[in-house]
């Protein structure tokens, strides 16, 4: 089941839309601004927020960049700001898509739909990653014939930042990914991970590390020309 976090400090807006999405198969969490989805963020891996502008504290717009800087979660934005600049900002952030209140919510729910299948199909069948091929299906990471190892917690990182396409993704996004209690797991356990994934992709022979560190935030691919 695919897990969205409704962020919107309108109380009756916020059940209102938080119903109909569970009523549509989606497990739904609420908050009220984007200090709370910080925190619901942490305690969960959401597949998509659905993310209202005019928020107290800290806006909208502010928290959707935050958001994307972080991490590859799905963004859909439904708001009262109608303006064209609004709509271009915030897709030019990385939305994925932007909706202007009063909005149909089963369009909501098929508009999340969307999102989640574009996203799903994003990384392909197979891809290249410098010599590496990977198939996403059979999960294996072969170059020239040769099999890297890989653990389900090292391709599972591996695809996490495939899926960025050279976006940083934040250690405690990747915990998510790698931890069934990422709440009671370390975050240093993601630095072990990747510390093993990337001898295992070099053992091909490149000489470029590519999996490169974000100081303080977390990891992003190297991604050659082949590879965008």
């Amino acid at each position: 089941m695919s897990r969205v976090v409704v962020v919107e400090d309108e109380t009756f807006t916020r059940h209102a839309i938080a119903l109909a999405l569970r009523e549509a198969g989606f497990e739904v969490s609420e908050a009220a601004d984007a200090f709370a989805c910080r925190a619901v963020l942490k305690t969960l891996r959401a597949d998509v927020v659905v993310l209202d502008l005019g928020l107290p504290g800290l806006d909208g717009m502010a928290f959707a960049a935050e958001l994307r800087s972080l991490s590859d979660v799905g963004l859909v934005i439904v708001t009262q700001r109608e303006a064209p600049e609004a709509r271009i900002q915030a897709l030019d952030l990385g939305a994925d898509d932007y909706l202007v209140k009063p909005v149909h919510l089963g369009e909501l729910a098929a508009r999340i739909r969307s999102v989640l299948r574009r996203r799903r199909s994003a990384p392909g069948q197979v891809r290249r990653l410098g010599r590496w091929v990977i198939d996403f299906d059979s999960r294996t990471v072969t170059a020239g014939g040769r099999l890297a190892d890989l653990t389900r917690g090292e391709f599972d990182i591996l695809t996490r930042l495939m899926e960025a396409k050279g976006k940083i993704v934040s250690r405690e996004a990747l915990l998510q990914v790698t931890s069934r209690r990422p709440n009671e797991a370390d975050v240093r356990s993601v630095d072990a991970l990747v510390s093993r994934l990337r001898r295992k992709l070099g053992e091909a022979g490149d000489e470029v590390d590519l999996i490169l560190t974000a100081p303080g935030f977390g990891y992003r691919l190297r991604l050659m020309a082949e590879d965008a």
